[in-house]
């Protein structure tokens, strides 16, 4: 934007001691219309005070400002986590209606409920390391389109037949598929240390939404408008986030219009932004190298990743064999199971959205280190979750087990700022490679517990699988409590 510096002769550029090192933002040269890479160079006067040509350029500047743009992407990134969710799940959720309607024995119904999975964790770890390297914009776009397409065919596709069903889901979870680690990847180049745990668990918060609108809205709007129509209705309004995506969201704060100086200089200030980034329109001076795979096993990489890992297998019992267990054991009717599962829903949102804001700011107030609230959250996630599920083998009664569960899977919701937000903290050149291997790890995870729960109930009963459960949590509670890490890894990751 020439037309709108101020005089060379009044210019000095903004330096920072604590500018990232060379080599956490990666390069590549990018083609974008003239100005949409901003220099953080302030005009100043003598006395070091912004000159009025500054506020010449601001005032002149077409692109409308944001002071918090940076929150502004985090609710975008929730939109999409939003998006993705409900879109994946509202499939299941209105399975029994599509099964009064269209003949799917249990086997053709349980494989397409895997179609989505069966493609998504292909595409985790090489989705990821495209998003360290060409930003996560246009990954995210392809994501959310593609899952917002699969449900508005989704109709079309259950009236050809199975196979035509099955494919339409599995290319929708394959183009899904990077939507995690890109997210992990943009949030590394968008919010500094001390907001982390708000900026990760208001994304992370997303996906329980969606889940809750799907589980809880899908089958009452399908009740009103039948099962073909609440597909169409999911699948346009995901079109519209499509829309807004499109004309807000950014890869870097350098490429967004919307940024003001003000909120870029103080990214630079705190490491986010290398000032080289700024001036050369790349991602500094160093390069990032392709995969090594070295990294991979580092105990702090390899401790996120079993961590992601434990969390999923208890979650996906949950959700798959919890419901059964009220049913069958409890004896409560499928609705009322609903209702209660609805309600853990409810509460893991509310816990992600209280927590967050307290955590960044016991690390602003020097009270915890980074790790140590990383550790103290996570630990208390496994513990109390293993423990709401070791209580279920001892209680009867559906408010007990309904009450357990509430507190479990509120403690599990401190996650979000715990080793979900830990893949920012150790890497930021690397997140979205890092973060695609450990949630590629999860998804097997998450795939393997239904199965191993069906085996167990079946061979010992519910209690030796509430107590397996209880015991691999606890197992992630060690791992993670004493192999963890906050250190930025990028600096060994490129020696390497």
């Amino acid at each position: 934007m020439a037309s709108n510096e101020a005089p060379t002769s009044t210019r000095r550029p903004v330096s920072s001691a604590n500018d990232a090192p060379a080599g956490t933002l990666g390069s590549r040269s990018r083609a974008q219309s003239p100005g949409s890479v901003r220099k953080v160079d302030l005009p100043m006067d003598s006395a070091g005070k912004k000159s009025s040509g500054a506020e010449e350029s601001r005032a002149t500047d077409p692109a409308p400002r944001c002071g918090q743009f940076r929150m502004v992407m985090c609710w975008m990134l929730f939109g999409c986590r939003l998006t993705c969710q409900a879109n994946r799940i509202i499939f299941g959720a209105l399975l029994p209606e599509i099964r009064q309607d269209i003949q799917l024995s249990d086997a053709e119904a349980g494989s397409l409920l895997s179609a989505f999975a069966s493609g998504y964790m292909l595409t985790q770890i090489l989705g990821g390391a495209l998003a360290d390297r060409i930003g996560g914009k246009w990954i995210l776009q392809i994501a959310i389109c593609a899952v917002s397409l699969g449900s508005m065919v989704a109709p079309l596709a259950l009236q050809k037949g199975f196979w035509a069903t099955y494919c339409t889901y599995f290319a929708a979870g394959f183009l899904e598929g990077p939507s995690f680690p890109t997210t992990g990847s943009m949030l590394s180049r968008w919010i500094p240390a001390k907001e982390r745990s708000t900026a990760s668990s208001l994304a992370d918060t997303g996906g329980s939404i969606g889940g809750l609108l799907a589980l809880g809205g899908g089958p009452i709007l399908a009740s009103w408008l039948g099962w073909q129509l609440t597909f169409v209705v999911y699948g346009g309004l995901s079109s519209c986030f499509c829309i807004a995506w499109l004309g807000i969201a950014s890869s870097l704060p350098s490429s967004s219009p919307f940024m003001s100086t003000t909120e870029l200089q103080m990214l630079i200030s705190e490491g986010v932004v290398s000032n080289s980034h700024q001036a050369k329109g790349g991602r500094g001076d160093v390069k990032v190298q392709g995969l090594s795979w070295r990294m991979f096993f580092s105990p702090p990489v390899l401790a996120v990743c079993y961590a992601h890992a434990v969390f999923n297998f208890g979650r996906y019992f949950l959700y798959g064999w919890i419901p059964t267990f009220y049913n069958q054991v409890l004896g409560v009717p499928a609705a009322t199971a609903a209702f209660y599962m609805t309600c853990l829903q409810v509460a893991d949102a509310f816990v992600k959205l209280v927590v967050a804001p307290f955590a960044d700011q016991l690390v602003a107030s020097g009270r915890l280190s980074i790790l140590g609230l990383r550790r103290l959250l996570s630990c208390i996630g496994f513990l109390g979750f293993g423990g709401a599920m070791g209580l279920c083998s001892l209680i009867t009664s559906p408010a007990l087990v309904t009450a357990a569960l509430v507190v479990g899977k509120s403690a599990a919701s401190c996650h979000a700022a715990g080793f979900k937000t830990n893949y920012l903290d150790i890497s930021r050149a690397h997140t979205g490679s890092i973060s695609g291997f450990g949630n590629t790890l999860a998804t097997l995870s998450s795939t393997a517990a239904p199965l191993i729960a069906g085996t167990v109930i079946q061979a010992s009963g519910w209690s030796s699988m509430f107590s397996i459960c209880f015991a691999v949590n606890v197992s992630g509670a060690l791992v993670f409590g004493l192999l963890s890490s906050a250190t930025n890894l990028d600096p060994v990751l490129k020696e390497d």
